[in-house]
């Protein structure tokens, strides 16, 4: 393989792989921005006509209130009393289908910046012993 090539696949593997981790990091932080509230006190702002929208997925329902200040809160299985009360204080409910096969697909989204960095540094390592073996040959 021609020099110019494997530099260009070198340098086009580590970008790739500073844009995963990136968006490794980006997305493990997006749960921690929004600040979880008691469902004692989701309900207690539901009943004070303060939130305006809430999105229920599963148990998790996030949400905004009037204000525009986000929340999130673990709900309970049974959801039918919530939902009446939130459409009696007229809040904007959406529901979202949980993935429940998706765990291989975030773990592999998870490790994959770190393996394709391991495989960087293999293909390094590999590159390095390659060329001491040809600089021993040629001495």
């Amino acid at each position: 393989m021609d020099k110019t090539v494997k530099a260009l696949v070198f340098w086009i593997v580590i970008l790739v792989s500073a844009f995963l981790l990136w968006q490794t990091v980006k997305a493990g932080s997006n749960p921690q921005s929004t600040p979880e509230i008691s469902y004692s006190e989701f309900l207690s702002r539901v009943a004070a006509a303060k939130v305006a929208k809430v999105t229920i997925a599963g148990n998790q329902v996030t949400g905004t209130d009037r204000d525009g200040s986000p929340f999130r809160v673990i709900a309970p299985s049974s959801k039918d009393a919530l939902v009446d009360a939130l459409q009696r204080q007229g809040v904007e409910i959406w529901f979202k289908d949980v993935a429940e096969g998706s765990v291989p697909l975030q773990l592999l989204g998870t490790w994959a910046p770190l393996i394709l960095l391991a495989a960087l540094w293999f293909f390094m390592i590999r590159q390095l012993k390659l060329r001491q073996a040809q600089t021993e040959i040629k001495q």
